[in-house]
C-alpha cells in the first residue's frame, strides 16, 4: 500500500516546470482533509519552460472545496497503480427519476 509520506512532497516555491519530463505520470493532490486525488499531466498545462510557480494554479479539493492542497510526485507506473488501487472506491448502484408509477408487488394477487 502506498502512503503518502513515503511520496516525495513538491516543494511550495516549485515552477511549473518540475511537473515536464515525468513520462505522463500525474501528480497526486491531497488536501488538509487528506482527500486524495491524481491530477493529470494536461491538466496542469505546463511546459519545459515554464518558471512560474506550479502551485499557482487553481488546485481545489473536489470533495470538500479546500484551495489547499499538498501535491506530491508519482515517480513510476508500479506507484501510481498502487495508489489507485487505495483509491477505489466501490461501484454504486445506478439511480435516477423515473416517470413510471412504482409496481404495486401485491398485483398479481387476486
Amino acid at each position: 500500500m502506498v502512503s503518502v509520506p513515503d511520496m516525495i512532497e513538491i516543494s511550495r516555491d516549485a515552477p511549473g516546470s518540475i511537473a515536464c519530463g515525468r513520462s505522463g505520470l500525474p501528480l497526486l493532490a491531497v488536501c488538509p482533509n487528506r482527500h486524495r486525488r491524481t491530477v493529470p499531466f494536461r491538466l496542469v498545462r505546463t511546459s519545459e519552460s515554464d518558471r512560474t510557480p506550479l502551485y499557482g494554479r487553481p488546485f481545489k479539493c473536489r470533495a470538500c472545496g479546500s484551495p489547499q492542497v499538498t501535491l506530491y510526485d508519482i515517480e513510476s507506473q508500479a506507484e501510481l497503480d498502487a495508489l489507485r488501487s487505495t483509491m477505489a472506491e466501490p461501484p454504486k448502484p445506478a439511480t435516477g427519476p423515473t416517470t413510471h408509477p412504482s409496481r404495486d408487488p401485491d398485483a398479481g394477487f387476486v
